[in-house]
């Protein structure tokens, strides 16, 4: 416990306590429509963040029929957030980008300082909070997942592993790895979280590398 500051408790009962805890805002909220490149449907956006600020995206794409790949990386002071459907399947991503950084001074309110000036929390702030856990860790994990849960939600971009398919080039067997990544998909009412691949290669499946990660999920109801 900090020797001065404020205790906060939010709305789920923990408790943030300034000034050992610089919470993560939202900074900002982007949605993009996709765009054809044959079958291949894309979004994309780049957001200039200080490459000083610690930072975190979370995704989601309107429902597709088959899963759209969610991706988030960052160069220097841009964050680039991007989807992919290869089969032909058009949406929207939208992504919410998180960081440690300056707040603005409201009108009224509360503001807190951190030691060195920096203000770090205002009545206006979108805390980041209620982080979800999806699946578990090893053989339910990783390219295994696939949960429907109720509302809206968002998931940190990662790689779940990959499916290996032999095709045929030039009349000889080849194994290609179609590599699984996050995908998170809202219809209106129900968010469907799991593996989604950028290629709709086509062949016998021979194998699978599962990385039995978990996915890191935000409910986008207090971000919207």
């Amino acid at each position: 416990m900090a020797d001065y500051g404020a205790m906060i408790l939010m709305e789920n009962g923990n408790p943030f306590v300034t000034p050992q805890s610089t919470p993560f805002c939202l900074y900002r909220k982007v949605v993009v429509n996709s765009v054809a490149n044959g079958t291949f449907h894309s979004a994309s956006a780049a957001v200039n963040l200080d490459a000083s600020f610690p930072a975190i995206a979370f995704c989601k794409t309107n429902y597709t029929n088959q899963p759209t790949v969610v991706g988030a990386t960052r160069s220097g002071n841009n964050i680039s957030v991007s989807s992919g459907n290869p089969y032909g399947q058009a949406h929207s991503l939208t992504a919410y980008i998180f960081a440690i950084f300056p707040q603005t001074l409201p009108q009224w309110g509360f503001a807190i300082w951190d030691a060195v000036g920096k203000l770090v929390l205002t009545n206006e702030s979108r805390v980041l909070s209620d982080l979800v856990t999806i699946g578990t860790p090893g053989n339910n994990g990783g390219i295994n997942i696939d949960q429907t849960l109720a509302g809206s939600y968002a998931v940190c971009p990662g790689i779940l592993g990959s499916t290996l398919l032999q095709v045929m080039v030039q009349g000889q067997p080849q194994v290609i790895a179609a590599t699984a990544y996050t995908g998170c998909r809202f219809n209106g009412s129900t968010s469907r979280i799991s593996a989604a691949s950028s290629s709709n290669a086509s062949g016998s499946v021979v194998g699978n590398t599962n990385n039995g990660n978990v996915i890191i999920a935000i409910k986008t109801d207090a971000y919207d």
